[in-house]
């Protein structure tokens, strides 16, 4: 039985699913009214649902000559994982949650295919995703859809705020759960 990681089974579920990953880039009417510039304000304006089932991995054609396939994306350059955005970088002020919600909103699809090429993003110096309503905010301004973890049935990873239905887990860095396998 092979053993992965929880980050590397994530990477690899947004990988497979990437054309599930994300709703078109209009902005549902909850998220697209927000303008306060408060983590409270921000908190009041989008509600918790409950998340639907994970993506279920798609699978490609089998692949009869892996070796070949492997030794030629051997052979290629690497690509660029997980650019950086800094809002000091882009002139917006760390603690200006509107700015930076705007900013989100007016870049979505750059920033999406940033995600689906790199694999991830980086964001730093951004006040809006320290708490879980301002990241979520962020997620709806990108048309990202949400989903349960794909290990949810079995307790991997506590919400944030250990609501049943939180979209936002905590990270897996408990002894305890280094080894779980999928």
């Amino acid at each position: 039985m092979a053993k992965f990681s929880v980050p590397a089974l994530a990477l690899a579920l947004a990988a497979a699913s990437t054309a599930n990953a994300f709703v078109a880039p209009s902005v549902s009417s909850s998220v697209a009214s927000l303008s306060a510039s408060t983590p409270t304000a921000l908190a009041s304006s989008v509600a918790l649902e409950a998340p639907p089932l994970s993506p279920e991995t798609a699978w490609g054609q089998p692949i009869t000559n892996i070796r070949d396939v492997q030794s030629a994306y051997r052979s290629t350059a690497a690509p660029e994982f997980a650019p950086t955005i800094s809002a000091k970088d882009l002139g917006l002020d760390p603690t200006d949650t509107a700015a930076q919600l705007q900013y989100f909103k007016d870049n979505a699809t750059e920033i999406k295919n940033m995600m689906e090429e790199g694999g991830a993003v980086i964001f730093r110096d951004f006040d809006l995703m320290k708490e879980q309503k301002g990241f979520q905010a962020m997620y709806g301004a990108l048309g990202m859809k949400v989903c349960l973890d794909p290990l949810h049935s079995v307790s991997a990873r506590p919400t944030v705020d250990g609501q049943k239905n939180s979209p936002v887990y905590e990270a897996v860095n408990k002894e305890s759960r280094k080894n779980f396998f999928i």
